[in-house]
């Protein structure tokens, strides 16, 4: 066969296979979306390839209303593509949770792995467990375990690592060994800043201060990170973030970029107050900052 002929076809299966895909994903999302199974409905979806099959699963995260003010059901499923359809290939049921959602998907261990989080406390978003899913192998897609239960808690995976986080405040890190999850360390200032992606603005907390600008200028989709200062803090540290509330607005956080994102020109402010452990239970204050965002 010619070089030629044999490039063009190489070509065609790069390009037609991603279309077909694509294609046979919508419309299996489309028929959850239009069904009901026991009165699980589509809540969220993620593309994953957690296996050796030819296309990304599908996961997919339904809930159900129990109709009291504290709790939802929630059902996580995974379809394959396999034989020209859709199949389960792993179901989990989670009954009067009061909040579950994804937090990240990414590559562990040499397959990609979901974390959800399970919330549960006073407030929804006081306590999370994370459940990580994914298959040691590439063959048999299972739940791979949990972490310890955190005070707002939020993961991220990146480098093979899996990031367990306060926030965006690293607390602890795994690793996908002998087909196990394993931690593997904690987490510094350095880490803080890797994760959210050594974003240009940063604020940081070190010992019982926070530390940062009081003005920030910034354009559109920039971001400003928040964590601890330097390579050399460490600690147990929480940080509460607030930005004034606007109808449209300016600056939002955002827990999948771990950050506060410009969302349009204008001016605003957020306010940060932060605390740190020691000494076992005892929690001190650890500063408070006001900085006003201005967005060109």
């Amino acid at each position: 066969m010619k070089k030629w002929m044999l490039a063009f076809i190489l070509f065609l299966v790069m390009t037609v296979a991603p279309v077909e895909a694509a294609s046979h994903t919508e419309t299996l999302i489309q028929q959850l979306q239009t069904t009901s199974e026991n009165g699980y409905k589509v809540h969220s979806y993620e593309l994953a390839q957690m296996n050796k099959s030819k296309m990304r699963e599908v996961v997919v995260l339904f809930n159900r209303d129990t109709f009291t003010n504290m709790a939802d059901d929630y059902l996580i499923k995974v379809y394959e593509w396999n034989n020209g359809k859709w199949n389960v290939i792993y179901k989990r049921e989670y009954l009067e949770v009061m909040n579950l959602k994804f937090l990240t998907v990414g590559k562990l261990g040499g397959y990609d792995k979901v974390v959800f989080g399970q919330y549960h406390g006073l407030d929804t978003e006081n306590v999370m467990s994370p459940i990580i899913i994914g298959s040691p192998d590439g063959q048999k897609i299972r739940l791979l375990g949990d972490s310890p239960s955190i005070f707002f808690g939020n993961a991220t995976i990146k480098n093979d690592t899996l990031y367990i986080m306060r926030r965006s405040i690293v607390t602890h890190q795994l690793k996908m060994k002998g087909g196990k999850l394993i931690r593997v360390g904690t987490g510094t200032g350095k880490d803080d800043r890797y994760v959210a992606g050594n974003p240009k603005h940063w604020i940081g907390v070190k010992g019982r201060q926070l530390i940062g600008p009081t003005t920030i200028t910034m354009k559109v989709g920039e971001k400003i990170g928040v964590g601890r200062y330097d390579a050399s803090v460490d600690g147990d540290y929480l940080y509460s973030p607030y930005a004034f509330i606007e109808k449209n607005p300016v600056i939002e956080w955002d827990d999948r970029r771990l950050g506060f994102i410009a969302k349009q020109k204008g001016v605003t402010s957020i306010k940060l107050n932060a605390t740190v452990r020691y000494d076992g239970p005892k929690v001190y204050p650890a500063g408070q900052l006001e900085v006003q965002v201005i967005v060109e």
